[in-house]
């Protein structure tokens, strides 16, 4: 009797082992099938953007303008056909001219000192009077960090049929990472509100700002752009 129940207990293990073995290869399986429709979801993607790019012959402005801000042919054809309203600070002053060149259907508002309090009012008064473009980038929060109430008044005059591209921000003032939180936390909750990632774009990148450190040279004007005519164009296409 001892000898068979050790031969049972010895089965036994043998047998939950083999029940562990199988349950590891079924995970694992499931595992690799989600891996695996991701990288096809991703290939497809990729391949469908590499045949939009092929087919696009671009004007011999397009090319002035994909080469100074060394922008893909999809990335400058998407910035020329869009119409876009931005609205900003002394930061959208700095870029106005460079926004106007690579988005030529572009209203573009910049004022210094401007902070996000304003805009509210600045949204009604383009919506009512029918300027308000489709797509609306914002780059205020270098004067201080917007308030919850000012998002969401802005949010519902906006719609959601508008799609809105909000540069966060790099000041060297303690609202910054308030600022940069607040815009993220924006975009995570509506989908039509998405992150212009100004701040991871121009980490290490000191020779693009003037000596505050707030304001862009004429190079950092140049990257600024490039950085929004790229989130746009992933976004849209």
């Amino acid at each position: 009797m001892q000898k068979s129940r050790g031969a049972f207990t010895t089965y036994s293990l043998l047998g939950f082992a083999l029940v562990v073995v199988l349950l590891e290869v079924g995970f694992l399986g499931a595992g690799n099938h989600r891996n695996s429709e991701a990288a096809h979801n991703h290939i497809f993607s990729t391949t469908k953007v590499q045949a939009k790019t092929a087919k696009l012959h671009l004007t011999a402005r397009e090319k002035s303008v994909s080469r100074n801000y060394h922008l893909t042919k999809l990335q400058t054809r998407t910035a020329t056909k869009i119409h876009l309203t931005a609205i900003g600070d002394s930061v959208m002053v700095d870029v106005n001219p460079n926004i106007k060149h690579v988005f030529p259907h572009s209203a573009v508002s910049g004022s210094v000192g401007r902070q996000f309090y304003s805009l509210p009012g600045i949204v009604r008064q383009l919506k009512a009077t029918g300027h308000l473009a489709r797509y609306v980038v914002i780059n205020l929060g270098t004067n201080g960090p917007p308030t919850q109430a000012d998002i969401n008044s802005v949010l519902k005059t906006v719609g959601k049929e508008r799609q809105i591209f909000w540069i966060n921000t790099r000041v060297p003032r303690k609202w910054q990472n308030t600022t940069n939180h607040l815009i993220k936390k924006t975009a995570k909750k509506h989908a039509n509100v998405h992150v212009v990632n100004w701040y991871k774009a121009s980490k290490g990148h000191a020779g693009w700002f003037a000596s505050d450190r707030v304001h862009v040279d004429l190079t950092g004007a140049v990257y600024y752009t490039h950085t929004l005519a790229k989130e746009i164009s992933k976004d849209l296409n």
